[in-house]
């Protein structure tokens, strides 16, 4: 039996797109690090009345932005991908946990995960959002004493990622927390 706690949540699917049974799907893991062609066996599991059902990805590609386009095995209509609207996406975690794994994340996957200093291994807080509007993006954060902070993310900043803990490591320029 597949259980939840093996895998983690990386989006939900939207819209059939076409007539061959493709859907969209926003999603906050890039699986061009996970798809190699055709000839790959990518499952992703699809939520279907709190069950986690395994669905063979048969191509995968980038809509626009942030939209992916998927196909799943044994989904050939529109109408067969309008079942799958609103589905929960989840992908195994072993995905996530080999080596570079965690750079296959989106950053906005990181809503939700706990963030601690790389250097002194204190906990920071919540991250609540991701702002990428601006040139450099930042994290939101609520404190541990409930108040928020924005910070700087970039990948040379990332120490370590936790998908099991859901865990951030930042290495946070030294005083900014002091601002």
């Amino acid at each position: 039996m597949l259980r939840k706690t093996d895998f983690e949540l990386i989006g939900t699917l939207g819209r059939a797109h076409g007539i061959q049974g493709e859907v969209s799907a926003k999603l906050s893991v890039d699986l061009s690090g996970l798809w190699g062609g055709a000839d790959t066996s990518l499952f992703l599991m699809l939520e279907e009345r709190g069950l986690l059902i395994p669905y063979r990805v048969l191509s995968w590609r980038t809509k626009a932005g942030d939209i992916d386009l998927l196909r799943f095995s044994d989904i050939d209509t529109k109408e067969q991908a309008e079942q799958l609207s609103g589905r929960a996406v989840w992908l195994d975690k072993d995905y996530l946990t080999e080596e570079g794994g965690g750079d296959l994340l989106e950053l906005s996957h990181f809503v939700g995960y706990e963030l601690y200093d790389a250097t002194t291994g204190q906990l920071i807080g919540r991250i609540t959002d991701i702002d990428d509007t601006t040139l450099n993006t930042l994290l939101r954060v609520e404190t541990t004493t409930s108040h928020e902070r924005v910070l700087p993310i970039a990948d040379e900043l990332i120490a370590s990622v936790d998908t099991q803990l859901h865990r951030l490591s930042l290495l946070i320029p030294e005083g900014l927390l002091d601002l």
